[in-house]
């Protein structure tokens, strides 16, 4: 096998993996037999690299580690879309139930009516004695 060869799939590979493990979680949540699927997927080309490894085929061997080890980094990048939020505090108190947090306001938010709104309520709300 060629050098060249060698260090594209090594430099394929090792993005895969820091992409699955450093890369922002997905928008989405990807269904669990999706995921299953693909990991099962995986673990079978696994089982054929390791069959045309022995049998000496070096070529199809390498080829079906690399399908096997995107398939499986994939699968687990995926499943990263359903791990909840963290807390941005840190403090370790606090309750509340995790989750991804309220949708942001849409883009063409309206300043002028929010400005007025708010004018209003400063204007006329209750004000209690200090």
């Amino acid at each position: 096998m060629a050098t060249a060869l060698k260090l594209t799939l090594a430099l394929v590979l090792i993005g895969s993996l820091l992409l699955a493990y450093l890369a922002p979680p997905p928008a989405r949540a990807v269904d669990l037999r999706v995921r299953g699927a693909m990991v099962a997927i995986g673990l079978l080309c696994y089982g054929i690299a390791a069959l045309a490894l022995v049998s000496g085929s070096v070529v199809a061997g390498v080829l079906a580690l690399t399908v096997a080890s995107e398939l499986v980094c994939a699968a687990g990048w995926l499943g990263r879309g359903d791990s909840p939020g963290t807390d941005e505090d840190e403090g370790g108190g606090g309750g509340g139930g995790g989750g991804r947090g309220p949708k942001p306001p849409p883009l063409d938010w309206d300043w002028d009516a929010f400005e007025a709104s708010f004018r209003r309520y400063a204007r006329d709300r209750d004000r209690q004695p200090i």
